[in-house]
This record gives C-alpha cells, sequence and structure tokens, in this order.
C-alpha cells in the first residue's frame, strides 16, 4: 500500500483527487494526511514518513516548492498536481516524479501511477535484499543527505531524540543524525532485542549498560556515559533482565 499526503489549498481539489485514487487504485492507497498549506504538510510529513506527496505549487504564503526547500534530504516522492504549465523546468530541478496538470486527466494519473508502483516495487525488492542482509549481520544503515552509514549493532551506545531527528551515540565517540524520529528506530531494532527504551528521548543498548543508580535514576554505561532514566521507564529495567 502507498502511504501519501495530498497537499492543496483547494478544499475540492484535495477531496477530488482522493476520490480518483480510491475509485481507480482501489487498497493501493494509504492516505495519511490532507494538507491546505506548506505549514500544514511540513509537520505532517515528518510525523507520517510518506512514501509519495502528491503536492499543489501555487498556494498562499508558500509554494509548493517552497516545501520541498525545507526538506533538502527526502525519501518521499513527489508528483506536483497543478494548474499552471510554466512550472514544468522547475519541477524537474525539483527531481519529481512527475506534473500533472489539473483539473487531472484519469490517464495520465493512472500513466502516473503504474510508473510509481513499478519503481517502487524494483525499490522494495532491493531494499529488502539489503535489509536482509543486513539483519543477519546485526548491523543497520543510517541515511544522510550525502552518504549512507552502515554500523554494527554492536557499535551503538544509544540513541537520542533530538526534535525530528534521532542521534546515534557510538563507542568510538562519533554522533550520527539522522532525518528520522526515534519512534521510527525503536520499531527498526526491536527484533533485535537489544535496546530498551530508559527515558522518553533515549533508546539505550542493554549490552552497554554498566550501572542503574536508582536513588539518583541515572543509567551508567560502561564508557561512562551517564543517562537520565525517567520514573516511567525504570520499569523496562526490572522486565527482560536476568
Amino acid at each position: 500500500m502507498i502511504r501519501a499526503i495530498l497537499v492543496d489549498d483547494e478544499k475540492h481539489a484535495l477531496e477530488s483527487l482522493e476520490i480518483l485514487l480510491e475509485l481507480n487504485f482501489p487498497g493501493k492507497f494509504q492516505i495519511l494526511a490532507k494538507c491546505s498549506s506548506v505549514a500544514q504538510a511540513l509537520p505532517a510529513i515528518q510525523k507520517f514518513d510518506p512514501d509519495l506527496v502528491f503536492l499543489d505549487i501555487q498556494m498562499p504564503q508558500q509554494n509548493g516548492f517552497s516545501l520541498l526547500e525545507s526538506l533538502p534530504f527526502r525519501e518521499f516522492e513527489v508528483i506536483f498536481t497543478t494548474a499552471h504549465q510554466e512550472y514544468g523546468i522547475e519541477a524537474i530541478k525539483n527531481e519529481a516524479f512527475d506534473y500533472l496538470l489539473k483539473p487531472i486527466d484519469i490517464v495520465e494519473l493512472n500513466k502516473t501511477v503504474s510508473r510509481y508502483l513499478n519503481k517502487l516495487k524494483s525499490k522494495e525488492d532491493a531494499e529488502a535484499k539489503l535489509e536482509s542482509q543486513l539483519r543477519g549481520n546485526q548491523m543497520i544503515r543510517l541515511k544522510s543527505q550525502t552518504h549512507d552509514d552502515f554500523v554494527s549493532l554492536d557499535e551503538i551506545l544509544y540513541l537520542e531524540a533530538s526534535g525530528n531527528y534521532t542521534v546515534f551515540h557510538l563507542e568510538s565517540g562519533e554522533k550520527l543524525t539522522v532525518t528520522k524520529l526515534l519512534l521510527h528506530y525503536e520499531k527498526r531494532l526491536k527484533s533485535s532485542n537489544l535496546f530498551t527504551r530508559v527515558h522518553d528521548k533515549i533508546l539505550v543498548n542493554c549490552t552497554k549498560m554498566h550501572r542503574y543508580e536508582k536513588k539518583e535514576g541515572m543509567m551508567i554505561l560502561k564508557n561512562g556515559d551517564k543517562i537520565s532514566v525517567s520514573v516511567r521507564k525504570s520499569a523496562n529495567l526490572k522486565d527482560g533482565f536476568y
């Protein structure tokens, strides 16, 4: 299922596009949010991490291009939907997957979505193969704007939430900042059985724990780092340990 966000300042355009997708691609789309402005769309994208964004260009206050400028590193694809032909070149410069003119022609929409599905299938197959290999070797890939880091889980001391980012603290002292929420990595790393929440903003590698100072509510790691343990999360330290 394609996880999508629709962005358009015209309510009827949002509703029309949603209906077109539901009627022509039943069961293929999950509409995560419908936004009428860049101000609404930006937090929705950061929260839901969509696969695809249908994005109007000409909107009040900020246009569709300004949204992409706010997200210089993005993993989602963009399909521009606009009534204005003159934005085609700028759309290409912004690496749009496609550019649909409004009112949206159903034939063109079908062509675009079919191409996207084919691309998605190829990408998912390649990603699944790589992820399987990484899991088998207890490794994780961390993507940044310029490169990918491949990190052994045993190298990770803890993960720390920083706004809409996650900071990986490594044994080497290096810090890697990734544009994903901590919750994303908590779910992703759950199957490893190595990480536990000790704070709303901290996910610790259990094998790196040295001492828990109950009175102070402080976790001391093997490298000497001290991490605050919240009262609510302290129960996590009583479960899953011998």
